[in-house]
Formats: structure tokens, C-alpha cells, sequence
């Protein structure tokens, strides 16, 4: 094992998140759950926010790293890159039933319904918070918000004037350097500029070194305007790298597995525009406008996409307590799919577009009780109109504690591959219990080989979710959140098995070729609790904890669609100690727990990650963090595509040096 040594570059290091109370910070305003700020105490939704000095103590690397902390949230690491993560079950490496922004600007694609989470990449310290909303939100955010919405925020340029530069190195070749300049460039003008580099080490499987490394660059800039009633901010980025991946190109042939490594190059950025006018106190108008560029070259397929996104928002308060919501919004896609092994794609360039109108009205029904009444009527080229309502109720039992309740719809719209695509889902060896040969028919033993293949016919996948919610100060030095959640799922993606295709060569038969075409006969529900709980034990140790539990009840229709929708563990667990053992020294120690995923045979989970921070001066600060300290090396999930070949997990140690001038 490499020890590392870092050197990292911020902003004064002042402890916001020990400096502020409990009070202070469930009264926190967040705009996710409403697009408007509201204080989290008066939000009617489960909602949990991930705050800088979250990200500060946690000790981790990258935003997938963050999420595991909140309750709900379902987070695997499959190698150095590549994530599973959703929201309230169905994981997997193409999850599809969260959405997820950036600054507002949408990263999930239409391709396969879910994100790219190797190229979600900031530098951590501009970024103000993380807002993780679990449920629905398609009222106000439109189709694929179904399970929940991750928005993640970063700060005003206003805010980290200055210079940072960062660069670390550690165990398995992981190392990288980053710079961030912020400047004040007129009266009410102020620019920031990031830079970014790293590298990510391998990890192993079965012993040997999986070569899953990650190269990345990134650039990026933010420019704020703060005028009196006129505000905006404008951003772009630009990145590129190249990653190491392991794929399985299953066939008729040898022991039916070809084993490989590869490289997936890829390179992409944005260009965002966002303004306000607030025409007076009870009046705003926002516009906002984006372009999105991704492009991938894998094994499997090229991807190429474009995004160009327009919207608008109107918010108006007609009264004490009564503000209106309502807003539109036109997205186009283009892409250009090049499909290789074991995936196709037709036809292989496409353009589809988007829109829609949204309305929310929060009504005072008496002082402290508050009803939200809302939806979204959207189009898309796949299946046409979709309407997704929500009613809310939110009372407000006094000014510590809050009670809500939350009856919404949501909708996933069909993907490209969901459409007109298809990929290789399985493979079945002679011998296997799902394969028949040899028999009557077929009288040698051979392979059958499962494709998944879209239909132009598929419909939106549809949920019903029921949701009740408690928030509480307890006291000034505790405060509590439990959501409960029952989600009934309808027209939910599956296959029906298409007459078997015998594959020939010369007069032998040597393998099945069976097609699962695209459907909706899947239906079922989920239910669970999500608690969160902070505990102030004096003015310098804070316990931050998290708990989960979620049950899945459906009728599947044979053991793959099983394994295809049932990554999710019923019991997930989370606590942190923070404790700040001087004025200049921090220890913070973090235990996750996962319960076991059945349908991969994927025993329970512990982890631990430490972190003991040094800061010597105002200005700067050292760091040791040590992360997945329970194993030598572990596999957390396999993907729920044959051809995607998951790695262990290795332990990792690194130090930080972090400063500001």
C-alpha cells in the first residue's frame, strides 16, 4: 500500500457546521422541494440537505461518497469509477428513477434513463450544498423524478474570492491538482475560475488487478451579477479523460465468456445562463437557458448527445402566506449512438424534444396550516402527454415542529433503449436451472443467451407514492426527521419471451437466442421508514445518524426480472461522531451499515471511514482520512448487466493539506 500525501488550497477553514445551531440549521432555506426558498422546518417533503461542512468532515473524494449519508439513498461502489445509486430501491449501475441537476441543469439521459456518475465531478469546496429530496417531485421537475431528486448547489462567486490550489497523491497511483480563483470584477460582478485534474488507481478481482484506473481534466467558471432587484449567474465547464473498464462479451463460443479490459474515452461540458428580476415584493420572474454536450467512446457503444434546455418562472404572492408557482419549460435531444457488441441501436441517431407547464399554489388554510396543490402537464416524443399531480399538507404544530403528508404521481419516460435498443441481459450455461437442454427439441446441452429488445410501444412507467413526514427541534441540542413512504408502482419495464431463436452452425445447434421484448405487465409496491437524527453532546462533539428501512412486494414473473428490480437492501444505517478534540484539531469518525442484497448473494456490509484534521493557522489545514478501513478489499454490487464487470472495493488512506491565500 502507497501512502500519499496531498496538498490542498481553500478557503478559511471556519467551522461553520459546530458554529451553527440545531435551530439554525433545520431552518435552513432549500429550493428543491418548492423552486422557491423555503425553510426546511415549513417544507412539506422528506427532504435532506448535505451542507459545505458535511462535505468538510466527511472525508470523501467525489459526490457519490456524500450521498451515503443520507437515509434512503442506496449507494454501491462497482470500481473506481462507476456507482449505483438511487433512491427508496431499484439500484443498479443504470437506475433509473432519480433525477439529478446540477445548478438546475439536468445530468440525466435519455440514452438509458439514469446519469453518468464517472464524469459528475467538481472541486468540493465550491460547492454550497447538496439538496436530496426522497419521493417524488415531478410537479415542479417534470418525467424521471420518480423515486427522487438530487440538486446539487454550488456557490456564488461572491463567495470564494481568493486563490486555491489543490493536489494530492495516495494508495493505488490515485493523485491530482486543482485550482480555484475567485475575483471581484466590478461592483456587483464576480467570477470564479476551476481547474481540475486527477487520477484513480485499480482495484482487484480474484486476486488480480482490475486496471478500472481513471484519467480526468476538468475546467470550469462561474460569473455572478447581485444587483439590486436584477441577479444572474452564468456557468460552463469542460472535461475530458479516459477510464479503465472491464467488460464480459458473452457468447455462443469457448466457455462462453471473453473477458476484457478496455478504455472509455470521454470528454463533454455546459454552458448555463440563469436570471431573475424580482419586480417587487410579492413579484420575480426567472429565465434560465443551458446547452449540454457528452461524448462517450466504450466497447460497447459510442455516444454522442446534445441537450439544449429553455425555461421560465413566474412566482407570485398574492397574500400573507399564499404564494403562486407556475412555469414552462422546451428541452431537445440530439444524439448519435453507435452501437458495438452486444448492444444495439435503431435507428442510431435520433432527435426528440420535450415540454411542458407547471402550476403550485401554496394555500394558508388557517395560520399554521398550509395546502399545496400542484402539477405538471409535459409532452414527449415517446408517448405523448403526461400529467403528474401532487397534494401536499403541511401543519405547523408549533415554531419547532412540523407535521406533512404528500399524495404525488410521477412518471419515467421511455429511454432510447427502452424504445428502439437492445442489450445482451444474461447468459445461461448447460446445467444452469433456468436452461432446458437438452431435450426432446433440442437434444445437446447448449447455451441460451437473454437480450433485452426495446419496443416503440413502451409506455411511461407510473408511481403513486403516499408519504407522511415529522421534523422537530427536540431540544437545543437534538433535532429529528422521519418520513414514512408507500410507493404503488404500475406499467413498471419488463419482457415477454419471444419463440426462441436456435442459432446454427452447419447442421448443429449451438446456442438459444432468447429475445425478451419491452413491456409494461410489471406492478407492485414499496414501503419503508427513513429517520435522521442530530444530537449536539456539547459545543465541540456533534453524533449525526441515519436509519432505513424499505420493502419491496411484488409478483415477479421469473428469477431475472426478480434480479433485474430488487437491488436494495431492507436495512441501511449511518452514524457520525464529530469532535473537535481543540480549537485547532478535528477527529470524526463515520460506520455505514447495509443489510445484504438476496438476489446477488451479497452478504451485509459494514464500512468505516476516519478523518483527523490539524489546522495549525486560519489558513490552512492537514488531514488524514483512511476510507473502506474494514476490508483489505470488498465488491459492494455487481451490475445488473452481464457485460459490466464489477470490481472489489480496496482500502485507501490519503492526507490533505488544505490552505488559502
Amino acid at each position: 500500500m502507497n501512502i500519499f500525501f496531498s496538498i490542498l488550497l481553500s478557503p478559511v477553514l471556519a467551522n461553520d457546521f459546530l458554529d451553527m445551531s440545531l435551530e439554525e440549521l433545520i431552518n435552513l432555506e432549500v429550493t428543491s422541494a418548492a423552486k422557491t426558498p423555503t425553510p426546511l422546518l415549513k417544507t412539506p417533503g422528506a427532504i435532506h440537505v448535505i451542507t459545505k461542512e458535511d462535505i468538510r468532515r466527511s472525508g470523501a473524494n467525489s459526490i457519490p461518497e456524500l450521498l451515503k449519508m443520507v437515509p434512503g439513498m442506496n449507494v454501491a461502489q462497482l470500481d473506481s469509477n462507476r456507482w449505483a445509486i438511487s433512491a427508496r430501491g431499484f439500484n443498479g449501475e443504470f437506475a433509473n428513477k432519480l433525477l439529478v441537476m446540477i445548478d438546475g441543469r439536468s445530468v440525466y439521459t435519455p440514452v438509458f434513463s439514469g446519469v453518468y456518475w464517472d464524469v459528475q465531478d467538481l472541486v468540493l469546496a465550491e460547492i454550497e450544498r447538496i439538496e436530496v429530496i426522497r419521493g417524488p417531485g415531478a410537479s415542479l421537475w417534470g418525467s424521471n423524478a420518480v423515486n427522487g431528486i438530487i440538486n446539487i448547489m454550488t456557490r456564488s462567486a461572491e463567495t470564494t474570492l481568493g486563490s486555491q490550489v489543490s493536489a494530492w497523491a495516495g494508495t493505488g497511483a490515485t493523485g491530482g491538482l486543482s485550482v480555484m480563483q475567485g475575483s471581484e470584477i466590478g461592483s456587483s460582478s464576480y467570477l470564479r475560475l476551476t481547474a481540475k485534474g486527477f487520477t484513480r488507481g485499480v482495484n482487484q478481482l480474484n486476486g488480480r488487478d482490475t486496471d478500472d484506473d481513471m484519467t480526468m481534466g476538468r475546467t470550469g467558471f462561474r460569473w455572478d451579477y447581485i444587483g439590486s432587484d436584477f441577479t444572474g449567474k452564468t456557468t460552463g465547464s469542460f472535461y475530458q479523460g479516459q477510464e479503465g473498464a472491464n467488460f464480459d462479451q458473452v457468447s455462443y463460443k469457448g466457455d462462453y465468456h471473453d473477458r476484457f479490459n478496455d478504455d472509455i474515452d470521454m470528454k463533454g461540458g455546459h454552458l448555463l445562463s440563469s436570471w431573475s428580476n424580482q419586480f417587487s415584493e410579492k413579484s420575480s420572474l426567472s429565465f434560465q437557458v443551458y446547452f449540454d454536450y457528452t461524448q462517450r467512446k466504450g466497447a460497447f457503444y459510442d455516444e454522442k448527445l446534445q441537450v439544449l434546455d429553455v425555461e421560465f418562472q413566474h412566482n407570485y404572492e398574492p397574500g400573507p402566506g399564499h404564494k403562486f408557482t407556475w412555469g414552462g419549460n422546451l428541452r431537445a435531444y440530439f444524439d448519435d449512438l453507435t452501437a458495438h457488441a452486444n448492444v444495439f441501436m435503431d435507428p442510431e441517431d435520433d432527435q426528440y424534444t420535450q415540454f411542458s407547464l407547471f402550476v403550485q399554489d401554496d394555500y394558508p388554510l388557517l395560520k399554521d396550516l398550509t395546502l399545496t396543490l400542484g402539477t405538471k402537464v409535459e409532452h414527449n416524443d415517446f408517448t405523448g402527454w403526461e400529467f403528474q399531480p401532487n397534494a401536499r399538507l403541511l401543519w405547523e404544530i408549533s415554531q419547532k415542529i412540523s407535521l406533512w403528508g404528500a399524495v404525488s404521481r410521477a412518471v419515467r419516460t421511455p429511454s432510447r433503449l427502452d424504445s428502439n435498443g437492445g442489450i445482451v441481459l444474461a447468459l445461461y450455461p448447460p446445467g444452469h436451472e433456468l436452461n432446458p437442454t437438452p431435450n426432446a427439441e433440442i437434444p445437446l446441452a447448449i447455451p441460451i443467451i437473454v437480450t433485452f429488445q426495446g419496443n416503440d410501444e413502451f409506455e411511461s412507467e407510473v408511481v403513486t407514492a403516499y408519504e407522511l413526514g415529522l421534523r422537530s427541534l427536540v431540544s437545543d441540542h437534538a433535532s429529528i426527521d422521519i418520513a414514512l413512504f408507500w410507493n404503488n408502482y404500475k406499467k413498471l419495464r419488463t419482457g415477454s419471451n419471444l419463440p426462441p431463436n436456435i442459432v446454427f452452425e452447419g447442421d448443429l445447434p449451438v446456442a438459444i437466442d432468447q429475445v425478451s421484448f419491452a413491456n409494461n405487465e410489471l406492478e407492485g409496491e414499496t414501503y419503508g421508514i427513513e429517520a435522521s437524527m442530530e444530537y449536539q453532546m456539547t459545543d465541540d462533539w456533534k453524533l449525526i445518524g441515519a436509519y432505513s428501512y424499505m420493502e419491496m412486494k411484488f409478483d415477479f414473473g421469473g428469477q431475472l426480472e426478480e434480479f433485474l428490480n430488487s437491488f436494495y437492501a431492507n436495512h441501511q444505517a449511518s452514524i457520525q461522531s464529530r469532535l473537535n478534540l481543540s480549537h485547532n484539531v478535528e477527529a470524526d469518525i463515520w460506520v455505514t451499515y447495509t443489510d445484504e442484497i438476496e438476489v446477488q448473494n451479497q452478504p451485509e456490509l459494514w464500512d468505516l471511514t476516519l478523518r483527523l484534521g490539524w489546522q495549525p493557522s486560519p489558513t490552512w489545514q492537514l488531514e488524514l482520512v483512511g476510507h473502506n478501513l474494514l476490508h483489505d478489499h470488498k465488491k459492494q454490487l455487481d451490475s445488473e448487466i452481464i457485460s459490466m464487470v464489477s470490481s472489489e472495493i480496496e482500502r485507501g488512506v490519503f492526507l490533505r493539506l488544505t490552505c488559502q491565500f
